[in-house]
């Protein structure tokens, strides 16, 4: 038994990423570009590896579309890749919650929230390091609430 669990845990890697989500703008688009943060974990199988990841984001708007309200982004995303002629090959679902909140008064807040599905296609590289398994990789996320966005992150993998 303590095999097998040793087994499933040498191929299991989690760690912080760090990056940002940069919108494919047409011209009027409201939204900019937003920092994000979260945690990735990568499961190491044959011939796939399974990936899955949690970040956050204050999401950045143009201050003339904003209306006074502040917007903020979890990105809940799972699926798989590959390593192929030394690239990271990827693709997969998330969700995608979105809050907006603005100050009334003191002792109320307008809040308006909602889950839009999307899907993304990843490419990256991974790079060997004494400490982990540096991932960089960038996904083109296509979004049910307004389009494309391209996500570029940076994952330690211990």
């Amino acid at each position: 038994m303590s095999l097998l669990l040793l087994c499933l845990l040498t191929g299991f890697r989690i760690g912080p990423s760090l990056g940002a989500l940069l919108p494919v703008q047409e011209e009027g688009d409201p939204w900019r570009t937003s920092f994000v943060f979260g945690v990735k974990a990568r499961y190491a199988m044959l011939p796939l590896d399974v990936e899955g990841e949690l970040q956050f984001t204050e999401l950045g708007i143009d201050p003339d579309s904003s209306r006074g309200y502040d917007y903020s982004m979890v990105l809940l995303s799972a699926g798989v890749s590959r390593e192929m002629a030394g690239l990271r090959w990827g693709l997969g679902g998330a969700l995608y919650p979105i809050e907006a909140r603005r100050e009334i008064d003191q002792e109320m807040d307008a809040v308006w929230n909602g889950t839009f599905p999307g899907m993304y296609i990843q490419i990256g590289r991974d790079l060997l390091l004494p400490i982990g398994l540096a991932d960089l990789s960038a996904k083109f996320n296509i979004i049910d609430f307004d389009g494309l966005w391209v996500g570029v992150t940076a994952s330690l993998l211990l």
